[in-house]
């Protein structure tokens, strides 16, 4: 992520449309952004998109479209001129091709479209339209997590596109003293195991003593557990026993959805570290677990 973050191309798209980024973003502050993506266009002028369409992993068509805006865009007379624009578009194809499959980043996705835009590939006033219905660019639910925290400085140098990796790089909140507006939310589902514990200090192990242990794991990305598929938020704040959760929704595009805590892990055990919160509204709590907050490697670059 290094050379996206210092290619020069997404710096001049960072400087002009995306000053508030850096370390002091709330999750909040950036689901706004997301429904108002700003994109320079040719006449000076700034137009706003909503990136709000779910669009989650890859596939030969999503592919296809990214390379042919690639080839569109580097074949493009309009688009030579910007010898900058034309390196990113060389050496970025990853970049590129993530914005078709639910990861890419704010400013990828507002690049492309200004150079859409000066290729006269689309009119500025069909471009929301372009992006959801002809290029079919959005996000997944990690796709938002991981744009939020490459906004506010982090994973930089390995952008995490898997729901389990996240507890492993800032640790596993035990209380809400441990979380801040930037702890990652993850859905879990029970993992029950059988005890061979010696209770007795005997050597052996009665049939009594093999007890069922409520055990815990995040759901991986893909699965489903009980109350919840594999699914991903950041927390914003918060306040007395609720806490205000920012994700990206397969109906809903990105939100704010507030949740009370109903109880906090039992111990910090490993596998125990299980949050129950319910979300406003609804009757039946769900189970998570929550991050520390999370390490800044550049914030504000």
């Amino acid at each position: 992520m290094e050379r996206y973050r210092n290619h020069k191309a997404i710096k001049s798209i960072r400087t002009a449309n995306f000053k508030s980024f850096g370390p002091e973003l709330w999750a909040s502050e950036f689901v706004k952004v997301c429904h108002a993506v700003p994109v320079r266009t040719p006449d000076g002028s700034v137009k706003k998109i909503a990136i709000t369409k779910y669009i989650s992993g890859h596939s030969a068509n999503r592919r296809k479209r990214a390379q042919t805006i690639k080839q569109q865009l580097i074949n493009n007379e309009e688009v030579k001129k910007d010898t900058d624009a034309i390196d990113w578009l060389l050496k970025s194809w990853d970049r590129i091709s993530a914005c078709f499959f639910g990861h890419g980043q704010i400013e990828e996705i507002s690049l492309l479209a200004e150079l859409a835009l000066k290729a006269d590939l689309v009119k500025p006033n069909r471009l929301q339209k372009w992006i959801n219905d002809d290029q079919l660019i959005g996000l997944d639910c990690n796709g938002f997590t991981n744009a939020y925290y490459s906004a506010i400085g982090c994973f930089l140098e390995n952008p995490i596109h898997w729901h389990n990796k996240y507890k492993q790089i800032a640790g596993v909140a035990h209380s809400w003293h441990n979380i801040n507006y930037d702890s990652a939310v993850l859905w879990a589902r029970n993992k029950s195991k059988k005890s061979d514990k010696d209770e007795n200090g005997d050597g052996k192990i009665d049939k009594k003593d093999r007890i069922t242990l409520d055990t815990w794991e995040v759901i991986p990305n893909g699965h489903k557990g009980p109350d919840h598929n594999a699914h991903i938020g950041v927390i914003d704040h918060v306040m007395n026993d609720e806490v205000v959760v920012c994700q990206h929704g397969s109906n809903a595009g990105p939100r704010m959805s507030t949740y009370k805590i109903v109880s906090e892990p039992p111990n910090k055990k490993r596998g125990h570290e299980i949050w129950y919160l319910r979300e406003k509204g609804k009757s039946k709590a769900q189970t998570v677990i929550l991050t520390k907050t999370m390490p800044t490697y550049a914030a504000g670059d």
